[in-house]
């Protein structure tokens, strides 16, 4: 994997992130990936433009191990995987504090029209800001 192409977010987890198991609630999961898609994203500044949106269409998750309250942050390792005409893929990996495996996850990004909602083609700018952070495997 190319590494410079893999962006590391640190997410701290916090008490009422927990079920009655004293894990981290499997729906928060949803939340951590989404401050890392953003972290991701944000980073090339263009998340919304006055001719596009971007939207999560799908989005997988295969637990490997719990997560429990502790005060070091999560790592979550997150980049591209294929870029497609109206879409593309996001990867993550999730680290516990020991830096242990806690699941992998991904999520299907799509480019709509802002106005309909429907999908559209990927502007060659949005492309160019993407190819940078695609890893293919």
């Amino acid at each position: 994997m190319a590494e410079s192409a893999v962006l590391r977010v640190p997410v701290y987890r916090r008490f009422s992130d927990l079920d009655p198991l004293g894990h981290v609630n499997n729906v928060v999961f949803h939340d951590y990936l989404q401050e890392a898609r953003m972290g991701l994203i944000r980073d090339i500044d263009f998340v919304r433009s006055p001719s596009f949106s971007q939207v999560v269409v799908k989005q997988e998750i295969t637990h490997r191990k719990p997560l429990l309250l502790a005060p070091e942050p999560i790592i979550i390792e997150t980049w591209i995987t294929h870029l497609g005409n109206t879409s593309y893929t996001i990867r993550y990996r999730v680290f516990d504090e020991s830096g242990d495996l806690a699941a992998e996850a991904s999520s299907v990004m799509a480019v709509v029209d802002p106005e309909s909602g429907r999908p559209i083609r990927m502007n060659a700018e949005l492309r160019a800001l993407l190819e940078p952070l695609t890893i293919t495997t």
